[in-house]
């Protein structure tokens, strides 16, 4: 009899009882959500086939695991990796399991991650999304796992997200060089459809509009590539010489600015200010020093986890969360 127990299952009860395996899940979970009629049909085929129910199994399936899945758009990039490592640290002292992967910037790889990730049953997901995120994607796992964003908002998702205040980093950037008499100023930015590159182009646009200043064209590249920042201030100089100030999305785009107007041999190109939204502190090949706003990994990363501690509780964070910046005033363009 121990041997006919041991190989019976949950549908061999269901055959034999004529209801559906759901059914049996339910008289053996002792839900109320079942009749007395069919509740009897079960227990008399458990009864007739020797069925034992394993609860500490059961209870083993449909627990959540301590792992958190840590998806990471670029490890490659200083300031991302330094976030990652936060997160780490901060999980495992509270007895959570960190899995961070890189999604690689690719909305492919991106799927791929959580899908793979989701047969682990992670307690939840902290994802900085890739360009393009599909709103309705994250919104379909936010109804089957915990999920937070971080870096980035994917527009009108129910994901809490982590933001820096990006508005504010570029506000500050560009009243600090419109304080100095600029007159003829721009943005450089990476890819402007993204909602963090829509912060930073409204907080520019809200400090040249309080000094009634009518900003240059703004003038998009390649946010993690020197060269094409390179590229494309030379060809913006080349249509408007009456340059005389630049604020860019980050340190790396900066340092291709700097580098395109030592290439120019622009006269008096100390006269061009060069100022930053968000300082890389890890990022070393700066020719110059730069005005830049300081964004702390450690900061995203403790309202980060503030956030799950909440979700983990089943209470509901807000929506979005901004974080505060620090504009770090250095030498080039005080």
């Amino acid at each position: 009899m121990h041997n006919k127990a041991k190989s019976v299952t949950i549908f061999d009860v269901a055959d034999l009882a004529g209801v559906s395996k759901s059914t049996v899940s339910l008289v053996l979970t002792q839900s109320d959500k079942v009749s007395d009629k069919s509740k009897q049909k079960v227990l008399k085929a458990i009864d007739a086939l020797g069925y034992v129910y394993n609860r500490d199994a059961a209870a083993m399936r449909s627990r959540r695991s301590n792992l958190v899945a840590i998806i990471i758009n670029n490890l490659n990039d200083p300031y991302m990796a330094r976030l990652a490592t936060s997160l780490e640290h901060l999980l495992n002292e509270n007895g959570l399991q960190a899995m961070i992967l890189s999604s690689n910037s690719s909305l492919e790889q991106q799927k791929n991650a959580v899908k793979n990730l989701k047969e682990y049953n992670a307690a939840a997901f902290i994802i900085c999304p890739v360009a393009h995120t599909c709103g309705k994607w994250l919104d379909t796992l936010s109804e089957q796992h915990k999920v937070i964003t971080l870096m980035r908002e994917v527009p009108f998702s129910v994901a809490p997200c982590v933001l820096p205040d990006y508005k504010k980093a570029s506000h500050l950037t560009c009243m600090h060089l419109l304080a100095q008499g600029v007159t003829h100023i721009t943005f450089i930015g990476h890819e402007l459809t993204l909602s963090d590159s829509q912060a930073l182009q409204s907080g520019f646009n809200s400090a040249c509009s309080q000094h009634n200043v009518t900003p240059l064209v703004t003038i998009a590249c390649n946010q993690n590539q020197p060269l094409d920042a390179k590229n494309a201030f030379i060809e913006a100089y080349k249509k408007q010489p009456q340059l005389n100030a630049v604020v860019c999305a980050n340190d790396i785009i900066a340092h291709g600015v700097i580098a395109a107007i030592h290439s120019l041999n622009i006269p008096d190109s100390n006269n061009i200010n060069v100022a930053s939204c968000h300082h890389l502190p890890h990022y070393t090949v700066m020719p110059d020093n730069v005005s830049t706003v300081v964004i702390n990994a450690d900061d995203i990363a403790k309202r980060c986890h503030l956030i799950l501690q909440e979700l983990l509780q089943n209470i509901s964070p807000p929506v979005k969360t901004l974080v505060n910046v620090n504009l770090q005033i250095r030498d080039s363009s005080q």
